[in-house]
């Protein structure tokens, strides 16, 4: 009967080792899984960032290029007029624009040329800026470049020399020996 027992308590103990080392390969391959969920789930993380940080740029230079493009066609077309009031807005349209290379602010000739345009007729505003050895005069009319031109007088056709001319816009170059 001892012998019964013996292999009846050792069959016992074989059956809780096996059941033992089931639970703990079992536990091996919980573990090994619930390690692959978190890495996966991390992965997930990452590439959500990505994608939301992509989606941000996208959206913020969409924005910036639609501002570009109102930007530029307000300044090929001028401003729109207002609906609300009925008020006349200066645009690029009725704008033009004569450039003149190389000459002294102080040029008798240039201040001129300034009250020449500003007396023909059609012609509402003029303005003169200065930079670097360049002037430019701005003129608030509905007429073209080539009507302008044909108003000043002979004198000035010959002091400044016609480079390029369009319907908005006159390259000249101040001829210093004609002035003189």
């Amino acid at each position: 009967m001892k012998t019964i027992r013996k292999i009846t308590l050792l069959f016992a103990l074989i059956m809780a080792g096996t059941s033992y080392s089931q639970e703990s390969s079992k536990n091996k391959e919980e573990s090994k899984i619930n390690k692959e969920i978190d890495k996966t789930s991390n992965e997930v993380k990452r590439t959500s960032e990505t994608v939301n940080s992509a989606t941000d740029s996208i959206t913020s230079t969409i924005k910036q290029t639609k501002k570009s493009v109102k930007d530029l066609k307000t300044a090929i077309f001028g401003e729109r007029k207002s609906k609300k009031k009925k008020e006349k807005t200066k645009t690029n349209k009725d704008l033009i624009i004569i450039q003149i290379a190389n000459i002294a602010y102080s040029n008798s000739n240039l201040k001129e040329l300034q009250n020449s345009l500003s007396k023909i007729k059609g012609v509402k505003n003029v303005s003169k800026s200065y930079t670097n050895g360049n002037a430019i005069i701005n003129i608030a009319t509905k007429e073209n470049a080539d009507f302008l031109w044909q108003n000043i007088s002979e004198r000035l056709n010959k002091v400044f020399i016609v480079n390029e001319m369009n319907e908005k816009n006159i390259l000249l170059d101040y001829k210093e020996s004609a002035s003189n």
